[in-house]
């Protein structure tokens, strides 16, 4: 940054800012609300795949049922899809 000048450098922060609020405020709070759901759902989604392995390695089968129907109920709404590792609990792999 030696060779940019104080000033020169301040006036582009200043565009880039006035840049960023002139590009929220075109956006409609639709678009943050839909964001800010989808990121809850990765996040809740992320939370039962952890609490199902953590229920596999328990061998709290039970437990394990309900986070499969969660993390299915998830995947589906976020139109993703849905990895059988996550969902198949025979221990095919097990040495």
């Amino acid at each position: 940054m030696d060779n940019i000048h104080e000033d020169n450098l301040k006036i582009l922060a200043r565009f880039i800012a006035e840049e960023l609020i002139n590009l929220a405020q075109e956006t409609s709070g639709d678009d943050w609300t839909a964001t800010n759901i989808k990121d809850h759902q990765i996040g809740e989604l992320a939370r039962c795949v952890t609490l199902q392995s953590l229920y596999l390695d328990r061998e709290e089968y039970e437990k394990c049922a309900i986070m499969k129907i969660r993390i299915m109920d998830l995947s589906d709404k976020l139109g993703l899809p849905i990895d059988s590792s996550l969902t198949n609990f025979e221990d095919e792999d097990e040495i």
